[in-house]
């Protein structure tokens, strides 16, 4: 376990490219800062939004699926770019050294992300195939224009909101923050404090509980493990981006205790005990998504002990 995560990994291999390291305290606090001034940006701006989207409502009365998908694109875009843009700062100012180095190479970047949508959907189809099988979980027939078919427009279109708004998450608590801790003390306590503060930035979402909080702290956990495993922040961005559309957009279920906007092919409705449905917050908040996100942070411990043995091989050989 002392050694599983190595401080030789690419993921922390930053002292040669940066002037200054954030002291761990600080980079905890900035991030719920970034998280903060970001959302007070977006709700001051928020009233012009709206008038701009008044009108283009208008445009776009016949196709309120892709309407609904521009309108949550701006959204997500408006809660999350300033954070890339504070980050950005931060680092060309203070640490002075690249963006790139938080976890944005160019090897892998296509491979990388690919993989990562093809694990972050099936992860998400196994957590609701699961809740059929419990019998907590169906699907209803479908209504209206903003579901099936007709409405494949606006989510296909919708995908990019989530790509921004997922990789904002993820360049700042497993790209900057995972590294930024890991620097100054561990990299275990790298992980675990930086899924610890992204689970607790979601406090305020509707239906937040105890279990929600685990869910959410194995979610930063995974994907913190899963960036290490994979050397890059690409695959963690993919999977993240296409776990909340698939959960929202392809499923029709909540995501983050909030509606799915920008249409859904299907409808999946919950309907049991809060520890199995995820109560108001959705099935991120079941004890199915714990499961899932269990058995998914064992794959990634095989991934990298596999690693390490092999790389032990290989030093033994070069020795021998």
């Amino acid at each position: 376990m002392k050694t599983l995560l190595q401080p030789e990994s690419p993921t922390f291999t930053l002292r040669a490219q940066t002037k200054r390291v954030t002291h761990p305290i600080a980079a905890v606090l900035l991030s719920f800062a970034f998280v903060l001034v970001s959302i007070l940006l977006a709700e001051t701006l928020s009233g012009s939004l709206n008038t701009a989207l008044s009108g283009l409502k208008q445009s776009l009365v016949h196709q309120s699926a892709v309407f609904s998908a521009i309108a949550k694109i701006l959204i997500l875009w408006l809660l999350n770019v300033p954070i890339y843009l504070m980050l950005w700062g931060w680092l060309k100012w203070f640490e002075r050294r690249p963006f790139g180095t938080l976890g944005f190479s160019r090897q892998g970047l296509v491979s990388g992300y690919l993989r990562g949508l093809c694990i972050g959907f099936l992860m998400i189809s196994f957590a609701t195939g699961i809740a059929v099988l419990l019998n907590i979980g169906s699907f209803i027939p479908l209504s209206g224009p903003l579901e099936g078919v007709p409405a494949l427009g606006g989510i296909m279109l919708v995908f990019l909101g989530w790509a921004v708004q997922a990789s904002a998450e993820e360049v700042l608590y497993r790209g900057w923050l995972l590294q930024t801790i890991s620097i100054r003390t561990n990299p275990w306590i790298g992980v675990l404090l930086s899924s610890l503060c992204f689970a607790c930035v979601h406090g305020l979402n509707k239906g937040f509980s105890p279990l929600v909080l685990c869910n959410l702290f194995l979610f930063g956990l995974f994907l913190a493990l899963y960036r290490i495993a994979e050397g890059s922040l690409w695959g963690a961005c993919a999977w993240h981006a296409v776990w909340n559309w698939a959960l929202g957009n392809i499923y029709g279920a909540e995501v983050g205790g909030s509606a799915a906007e920008g249409g859904h092919l299907f409808h999946f409705q919950l309907a049991g005990p809060d520890w199995l449905t995820g109560g108001a917050f959705g099935l991120e908040g079941s004890i199915v998504t714990t499961t899932v996100f269990l058995i998914g942070i064992g794959h990634v411990f095989v991934m990298l002990r596999r690693r390490q043995r092999k790389e032990r091989r290989s030093v033994e050989q070069a020795n021998g």
